[in-house]
């Protein structure tokens, strides 16, 4: 009496079944090569893992770089793709690896409208309150920061580096960084921020 099959047993016979379709209908496999395809699975599934893929699909990451491999090397290429570190076999499943990571990372998210719409709400509560936080600053640096440091604050929040604020203010670049660490400290002073 056979044991009734796991996932891994169906894992392996669904690999097979690409396996042997990829070589050409051959349903006749050594030993060897299914311990190749075995390998593999497990190289593939540390991969994913590592890459931080959800583990429900795994199964089809596996199968979907299996299929791409058999299209790039031959089936006597397998054992050598995962035995030998070196061979150009090697690097061909690494390159399989990584752009089945590549792609499952680019790949659209199917998102629920109400989680859509909640995501949406807190962007625009954030954002709110942000620029509430900014017109705060503000306020408080118009008593007590020079001109160049309110400017230089403000160019520092609309994205400016400190190359491009010392180049438009034309001062150097060593004067802009002073001038911004003096206006945060009497920020943090007159709003009481240690």
């Amino acid at each position: 009496m056979t044991p009734p099959p796991t996932n891994r047993n169906l894992r392996l016979a669904a690999c097979a079944v690409a396996f042997a379709a990829a070589v050409g209908g051959s349903t006749h496999s050594s030993a060897g090569e299914l311990e190749a395809i075995d390998k593999i699975e497990r190289y593939c599934t540390v991969s994913w893992r590592n890459a931080g893929i959800a583990r429900q699909e795994w199964d089809d990451c596996t199968q979907t770089a299996l299929v791409e491999l058999l299209d790039r090397i031959s089936s006597e290429g397998l054992d050598e793709a995962i035995s030998n570190m070196e061979s150009s076999e090697r690097r061909e499943l690494n390159r399989t690896v990584w752009r089945t990571v590549q792609r499952w990372r680019r790949r659209p998210r199917q998102q629920a409208f109400d989680d859509a719409k909640a995501s949406d709400f807190s962007q625009n509560h954030d954002r709110n309150e942000t620029d509430h936080s900014w017109e705060q600053i503000v306020s408080a640096g118009e008593s007590c920061l020079s001109e160049r440091q309110q400017t230089i604050l403000s160019m520092m929040r609309d994205g400016w580096r400190v190359a491009e604020i010392a180049s438009s203010l034309q001062i150097p670049q060593a004067r802009v960084s002073d001038e911004k660490y003096k206006a945060i400290c009497k920020l943090r002073g007159v709003m009481g921020i240690a």
